[in-house]
């Protein structure tokens, strides 16, 4: 694995300086890819003898950190990993102010911003923050117990878009191929997890449940959870495909909805799945004051995290980042038309 920033060297380093006297927290972002991210983490912690105190989740949005930079100086955590966030990129302030809080080490593959930091771990897109946390403990992670659970989020994360990543899925399913990877038996359990992630997440209920089943492998009671959230992904999945705005001069699909779960980006990814000439950019409301946007690419022609931030530009308490292929942000609901214009421009 290619590392854009930082070294194994600088990870087992930052790990050898946890003492007794710690207090150590992981902050981790609240889809699969963050999910298996932590628990491999502390798989690896673990095996050293640390005991991870606090596990934070979240989300992309200004002021991100905020809650848990309080209750980081609560807990008095004193160390903390981050992973799977492009915390640099989104909340530049609130992660300035994370990092002298408590020591920090970082580990994403999100952009790279500043190529001078310290105890930070970047990998390409396509290598997604979990394989990286793996492939550093890939001495020590159980591999008989956890692989499926690291298949299934390098499947979410369409890892497999990487030919070497493709490769190394292979070598377990050696008849997966991009059409079939969500069908295959990892990909299955990605949908579980991430329908169930997506449930708590729309009905503001504690992740650590989800955590905490994911960690015991308890796919059958997730699958409830799933379930009813991939009823409402059929039926607007079916509205998406009758009712997206379309815009040929752009090769563009534009489409805003209101699902009660967070389905927002599910429904994009099934429906560019179907359109991988064309981008696509679904809105939906966070509350009376905000909207979440979506944007995927599934052929790269165009880079989703420069178009979302082409879209925000000169809106105010906005925020866009992201992969080439798939990106996501959030704006103030009165800019919709605003934003829908810079980006049709």
């Amino acid at each position: 694995m290619e590392y854009l920033l930082g070294s194994k060297e600088e990870f087992w380093k930052f790990v050898d300086s946890i003492n007794e006297d710690d207090k150590v927290g992981i902050i981790t972002h609240t889809d699969l890819d963050g999910i298996a991210s932590a628990i491999f983490l502390e798989e690896i912690l673990k095996f050293k003898g640390i005991t991870v105190n606090s596990v934070f989740f979240t989300g992309y949005k200004l002021g991100m950190f905020n809650k848990i930079l309080t209750d980081v100086n609560e807990k008095q955590i004193t160390k903390l990993f981050l992973t799977d966030i492009y915390a640099d990129g989104t909340d530049p302030e609130g992660f300035k102010e994370l990092k002298s809080t408590a020591d920090l080490f970082v580990i994403d593959h999100h952009p790279v911003i500043n190529e001078e930091v310290k105890n930070t771990i970047k990998t390409k897109g396509a290598d997604c923050s979990a394989y990286a946390i793996y492939d550093l403990g890939k001495e020590i992670i159980d591999n008989e117990k956890w692989k499926m659970l690291l298949y299934a989020t390098m499947i979410s994360e369409m890892s497999y878009k990487s030919s070497e990543n493709m490769e190394y899925l292979k070598k377990n399913y050696p008849n997966l191929t991009e059409d079939n990877a969500i069908d295959s038996p990892p990909g299955e359990i990605s949908k579980i997890i991430n329908g169930a992630l997506i449930y708590f997440v729309s009905l503001k209920k504690k992740l650590k449940e989800v955590y905490d089943l994911v960690k015991k492998q308890d796919f059958e009671k997730l699958k409830e959870y799933n379930d009813e959230v991939q009823k409402e992904i059929e039926f607007y999945l079916e509205k998406i495909k009758k009712e997206a705005e379309h815009y040929p001069e752009k090769d563009l699909y534009f489409y805003y909805f209101n699902p009660k779960f967070n389905v927002t980006s599910v429904v994009g990814t099934l429906f560019s799945n179907e359109h991988k000439d064309s981008s696509l950019i679904v809105v939906s409301d966070i509350d009376d004051k905000m909207m979440k946007v979506s944007a995927r690419n599934q052929n790269k022609r165009q880079d989703m995290g420069a178009l979302l931030k082409k879209g925000i530009q000169g809106l105010n308490d906005a925020v866009a980042g992201g992969h080439v292929p798939a990106a996501g942000g959030s704006f103030l609901k009165k800019d919709l038309n605003k934003f829908k214009e810079n980006i049709l421009l």
